[in-house]
């Protein structure tokens, strides 16, 4: 029996996309260049992490209401803290290692971070000043982000798939929603309130993640400009004719996308928060236009195995890569930057690569459940308004 073939109008399933995790690589990849000083704006990684966050878990949220009529928070939670736990512990008990074993953090007591820092409050602790106490425990910023995100997302989620919102109307309500906290909220609590980072700001990373929340919407439910679904009014040979512009148009876009992303990166003059805003809406964007083109030359470009390999483990090297840079700056003050980011690399990946293989993968397979989340990134980066996170305590080297 022949398998029925989705239509144009139904939703559209996720599966198994290698472009997603292609994505998390050069994420990581970005993150790990601004950590280790040799790229300035490599900050924007975490953007792309908030983007694909959002898209993923709204995705994966909308296909268990479609077979269950429901989503259960059990088990949502339960597959979290399975993926988001043992990687956290092991950074948790390497920080308190170094700390006795190799030479004293500095900032506060280890005690209290490593308390904020399972507690998921840290995006709070930088978000009102106090980023530069936390150290090499500084990233998970950007976790406890998305961790109160998801405390709060699934269950409106829910209320409006139970109130049976159509696609389109929770589409306008995230629309204004991200506008209302990217253009008057998060502004006004940086002017009223002391010491605040907009930088760190949980509102606007709240918006940011709605915009991946947004994507998956638009995607799932085909409410992006589709030029194969022109009327016929306007004659069949225009309908053929748009049908095979579609692609090249498609592709052409994210050629366009990745040369502004470019342009985005390496633009030194617009304020901070135009960059990383426009960061994650051209991700957002990026990534719903390759859903759509799996053997497009771009996709399998992002999608190549180095890049597939560092997606898989991403998540652990985010936590970990910090630590071990700021130890190689602590025992070798004479090397230059670039020999500390090289080491950086050359032993963080292996040391992810095998936390992944025998802790965070075997945790996973504990309960056959998919993994939901994308891995997080976070970034450092020499700049007045925000503080990066090199030797303990100290001042961290200028980028190069």
């Amino acid at each position: 029996m022949r398998e029925a073939v989705p239509t144009a109008t139904e939703p559209r399933r996720l599966g198994r996309r290698p472009v997603l995790d292609g994505m998390r690589g050069i994420a990581i990849l970005l993150v790990m260049l601004s950590h280790t000083k040799l790229l300035v704006n490599g900050y924007i990684g975490v953007d792309l992490f908030f983007a694909l966050s959002g898209f993923l878990i709204t995705t994966l949220l909308y296909e268990e209401w479609d077979r269950s009529a429901r989503i259960s928070f059990r088990r949502f939670y339960a597959r979290r803290a399975r993926r988001l736990l043992p990687a956290l512990v092991i950074l948790v008990l390497a920080a308190v290692a170094v700390n006795f074993a190799s030479y004293q953090l500095t900032g506060w007591p280890l005690s209290k971070k490593a308390l904020t820092t399972l507690l998921f409050l840290n995006n709070w602790v930088s978000g009102l000043g106090h980023g530069s106490e936390l150290g090499s425990l500084g990233p998970t910023w950007s976790l406890a982000q998305e961790e109160q995100f998801y405390l709060v997302w699934p269950l409106l989620l829910a209320v409006m798939l139970r109130g049976r919102f159509s696609p389109k109307v929770i589409a306008a309500i995230l629309t204004l929603t991200i506008i209302g906290l990217v253009w008057w909220l998060s502004p006004h609590i940086a002017s009223s309130v002391n010491g605040y980072s907009l930088y760190y700001s949980p509102v606007d990373r709240f918006a940011e993640l709605l915009v991946g929340c947004l994507g998956a919407i638009l995607w799932r439910h085909r409410l992006m400009p589709d030029l194969t679904r022109l009327p016929h009014a306007f004659g069949e040979r225009v309908a053929r004719m748009a049908t095979r512009a579609e692609k090249p148009a498609r592709i052409a876009l994210c050629w366009l996308i990745a040369f502004l992303f470019y342009r985005l990166l390496f633009n030194y003059t617009l304020p901070v928060r135009d960059v990383y805003l426009y960061a994650c809406v051209l991700g957002i964007v990026m990534i719903v236009n390759l859903m759509s083109l799996p053997d497009s030359l771009p996709a399998r470009l992002i999608g190549c195995a180095p890049l597939l390999y560092l997606g898989r483990i991403s998540y652990s090297l985010y936590l970990y890569h910090l630590v071990i840079f700021n130890l190689l700056n602590h025992y070798f003050p004479a090397a230059s930057i670039d020999q500390i980011a090289v080491l950086t690399f050359a032993v963080s990946i292996p040391a992810a690569g095998l936390s992944w293989r025998f802790v965070e993968s075997r945790i996973l397979q504990l309960r056959n459940s998919p993994i939901t989340s994308p891995l997080h990134a976070v970034r450092a980066q020499p700049h007045p308004d925000r503080p990066s996170w090199g030797r303990e305590g100290n001042p961290s080297r200028s980028a190069a």
